[in-house]
């Protein structure tokens, strides 16, 4: 019981998140972060590159959502595009449910 006393909040959480999300196949981001020591070198950027990369290369988009407004910008630079807005429950904090459509491979 990882999440002890809290499972039912989280449960609750992953629900309205999932009610928000695409339905056909796309592929997920969950979570993306780098050491606060290292941050502002690229390694976050370089992470997120390279799975945009796998997904373009399968031909499918790619979901996420985030709880800090400072980070929509960053996703916005990779082609991501807010599709919804919305708070979990419990007094839980707003989400951004965002989307970047595949892009076609670069010719060499």
């Amino acid at each position: 019981e990882i999440l002890g006393d809290r499972a039912g909040a989280f449960r609750d959480a992953v629900t309205a998140a999932a009610e928000h999300g695409p339905t056909e196949p796309h592929w997920y981001l969950a979570v993306i972060g780098a050491d606060p020591a290292a941050r502002g070198r690229g390694h976050g950027s370089a992470l997120l590159r390279s799975g945009l990369a796998k997904a373009d290369a399968a031909g499918l988009p790619v979901h996420l959502e985030s709880s800090k407004p400072d980070n929509l910008p960053v996703y916005e630079h990779f082609g991501f595009v807010v599709r919804d807005e919305f708070s979990l429950p419990g007094g839980g904090p707003v989400l951004w449910a965002m989307r970047r459509e595949p892009r076609a491979p670069k010719s060499a």
